[in-house]
């Protein structure tokens, strides 16, 4: 089994609240997905160990490239088959695959699937911080590298030839396409959420293919899994410690634990770590690369004095902004229609189709700018997740134990996105445990007042969608009641929001910039345009974590970016050193 799904039943015997996923309903909903999708339906494969190195043409490679003999350690197992479901994304949250994604493709193996690139302006902001290659001319290519858009009319801003499907879902609601409709009559412009300046409205598009995930393990791992004898894959495999020589600072392979032994991986060329925001800078500290003071106090030998685990960014919102739908928009479903729709998605062929194929009205993202911000780029993001009025009960037990399909609801929560935010966490080593232990986040939200005034700017914006025709035709509004530590406020003014954002904060899961890129005169930096660790040798980082600032939208893509942009340089320089 793959997948074990998440056990609700401390949440549910905590509270008070008549929750309808701690009835017999939700448990024999989380008993049937395991039931059908716990297992993964990957095919066997042959590993082997090649000897001789020589050159050879792939598939996806339009150059010949010498064989490098790769090792992929994952913490987790391998993509279990429940990931592929869009919509029964909230039950992958608290399972054995979160963190998140501790599994074989990482976080886009439970994210949302948005396939969001940013503006312009941020990637041109990294080049002009001293990280030359990465402005949005230059980087625009790597996201056309690995995208395979279907519905592109635009081939200049899209890729139609790549691993990675990028689609509309096949399946869109009415709320939806409303919500698309206010929004337009608020002025903002319907367009190419992909495009350089992404201020408007639409429904994005999404990484799947045929109803299913498109994660970056089934576009980029499964595809060629059996064709490459070079790369060899441990899963369950946990790493502890990148080795590193003290005296020459290059490191040389991996320490890691699978089945309670600990055993080392050696690299003849490179170590390149991938465990993200959260866990490549604990690989670092744990290998003594961090800020001194910091590593001498937990007793590390420092071999980098770096700022690793420093500027951790997030797209910051609140939970608490409800909107209620009339019962013609009610999507909700009762026990019997809901296990329907679980075995019908699982009988389907490999065309699937209805509404588990999709994250609902999560599709619908806009883009506005607020009166803070003076460059032409959004400074908030709305993202919009259905829910179940058993919200109001219970808020914080309903959202750490709901576990429904996101196309079935009769709430909505509306999310205003932080998109530009300028306060900054850390990320350090939990000193109870600092290997096996998960690292202690200390995301720093709301440290710049600006930051909580901006969200409260978007939060009466989304408000004022009331007033569409959209909205007013179709019974939809916002719902007043006052959620709990809120009560003593008016209902839609400063402190009332304000207080929203401080008891029920949020993200959406897009934490970056623990591993800082920039150059070496950058005392925050930790690597180089290259993806170098400074001062260490034979190492880079290739995930969210190098992004100096966050992207104005969500960050699959442009991690996907980076890591087609890595692996370029990384056989360019092999290539230069022959």
């Amino acid at each position: 089994m793959c997948w074990i799904a998440p056990d609700i039943t401390p949440v549910c015997a905590a509270t008070e609240a008549s929750l309808t996923q701690c009835s017999p309903t939700g448990f024999m909903y989380l008993s049937l997905l395991m039931q059908l999708f716990g297992n993964s339906s990957e095919n066997s494969w042959v590993l082997c160990s090649v000897r001789n190195v020589g050159k050879k043409r792939y598939p996806k490679d339009d150059v010949y490239i010498e064989i490098f003999l790769i090792l992929l350690i994952e913490a987790g197992p391998e993509e279990p088959d429940i990931t592929m479901v869009p919509s029964t994304v909230k039950t992958l949250a608290g399972s054995n695959i979160d963190w998140k994604g501790k599994t074989l493709g990482g976080s886009s193996a439970i994210n949302y699937m948005v396939y969001m690139r940013g503006n312009k302006l941020d990637y041109d902001g990294w080049a002009a911080a001293g990280n030359p290659g990465w402005s949005y001319d230059e980087v625009l290519p790597y996201f056309k590298k690995s995208e395979n858009n279907r519905e592109a009319t635009n081939t200049k801003l899209h890729g139609i030839s790549g691993p990675l499907s990028v689609v509309k879902f096949p399946y869109i609601d009415n709320t939806t396409e409303i919500i698309v409709e206010s929004f337009k009559e608020k002025g903002l412009p319907l367009i190419d959420l992909t495009s350089p300046n992404n201020l408007g409205v639409n429904i994005a598009y999404s990484t799947s293919e045929n109803g299913k995930r498109q994660s970056a393990n089934a576009a980029f791992i499964k595809p060629i899994r059996q064709l490459r004898s070079n790369l060899q894959i441990l899963t369950d495999a946990f790493a502890t410690k990148i080795l590193i020589d003290p005296t020459s600072k290059t490191a040389f392979g991996i320490k890691y634990q699978k089945n309670g032994i600990f055993f080392k991986a050696i690299a003849k060329k490179e170590v390149i770590i991938s465990s993200g925001t959260y866990n490549s800078p604990k690989l670092l500290m744990l290998s003594g690369i961090g800020h001194k003071e910091y590593l001498e106090n937990l007793k590390i030998p420092v071999l980098a004095d770096l700022q690793v685990g420093y500027n951790l960014q997030d797209h910051v919102s609140t939970s608490g902004l409800v909107i209620a739908l009339s019962d013609q928009l009610s999507n909700k479903v009762n026990r019997s229609q809901l296990l329907y729709e679980v075995n019908e998605y699982y009988k389907q062929g490999p065309l699937k189709h209805g509404p588990l194929t999709t994250t609902s009205v999560c599709n619908t993202v806009a883009f506005i700018k607020t009166n803070f911000t003076k460059e032409n780029a959004p400074d908030i993001q709305y993202h919009f997740i259905g829910e179940q009025v058993d919200f109001f009960q219970d808020p914080a037990s309903y959202l750490a134990s709901n576990i429904f399909p996101m196309s079935f609801y009769d709430i909505i929560n509306v999310y205003a996105l932080l998109l530009d935010p300028k306060s900054r966490g850390i990320i350090k080593l939990n000193a109870t445990n600092n290997i096996f232990g998960p690292p202690l986040i200390y995301p720093g939200f709301f440290q710049v007042k600006e930051d909580m005034d901006r969200i409260i700017e978007g939060m009466k914006f989304a408000v004022g969608l009331e007033e569409t025709i959209a909205f007013k035709s179709a019974g939809i509004s916002f719902d007043r009641t006052k959620l709990k530590g809120c009560q003593g406020m008016s209902w839609g003014s400063y402190d009332y929001f304000a207080c929203l954002l401080m008891h029920y904060t949020t993200t959406i899961g897009h934490p970056v910039g623990t591993c800082k890129m920039g150059p070496k005169a950058d005392k925050d930096a930790v690597v180089d345009a290259k993806l170098r660790v400074h001062g260490i040798k034979n190492l880079r980082v290739i995930d969210a974590s190098v992004m100096p600032k966050i992207t104005r939208g969500n960050t699959n893509a442009p991690t996907i970016m980076i890591a087609e942009k890595g692996s370029d340089m990384i056989k360019n320089d092999h290539e230069k050193s022959k």
